[in-house]
């Protein structure tokens, strides 16, 4: 008897992730949101069904093997590799990861824009408006700078992690 679990994503965030059909006997999936720790120690894949079958190390008695599809995400954690005598192991490797990117831009660029024309001679009054009524003028404002000047004042990487592990 299987245990049949339907989703996509059995995955949780803040630990890399693999698809189901791609774990190897040794891998760790963390459950509970991380508080424990399960080690895959056999794998059977069904291509009749798309499912992997896993056997984990649970207590006797206990729960049977999940089968999952064979593309669903679990968070797995991969037991530290010994690095052959090649140095392969500071090869780099493709992964897929979440950045979380702030900038602080200037934009300089030039629109024709309706205003009031008391605000034409009065800066401050020009700019209030412009402040108050910014949909006046968004629509101008090309990301890319390249209907005026774009410059980067600061750039600061506030989150990585990885989101999948080939």
């Amino acid at each position: 008897m299987y245990t049949n679990i339907h989703g996509p994503d059995y995955s949780f965030p803040g630990e890399p992730c693999a698809r189901a059909g791609d774990l190897n006997p040794g891998d760790q999936i963390p459950v509970l949101g991380g508080a424990a720790i399960l080690t895959v120690l056999d794998i059977t894949h069904d291509t009749a069904t798309g499912s992997t079958l896993l056997r984990l190390d649970v207590l006797p008695g206990g729960p049977a093997p999940p089968a999952l599809p064979s593309d669903s995400l679990v968070n797995v954690r991969r037991p530290e590799r010994e690095q052959d005598s090649s140095g392969r192991g500071d090869e780099p490797i493709t992964v897929t990861v979440s950045l979380t990117v702030t900038e602080q831009v200037t934009y300089e660029f030039e629109a024709d824009l309706e205003v009031p024309a008391a605000a034409v001679d009065d800066a401050d009054a020009l700019h209030d408006y412009l402040a108050d009524n910014e949909d006046l003028w968004l629509d101008h404002l090309d990301p890319t700078g390249s209907n005026g000047y774009l410059c980067i004042n600061e750039r600061s990487l506030d989150a990585a992690s990885v989101v999948l592990a080939t």
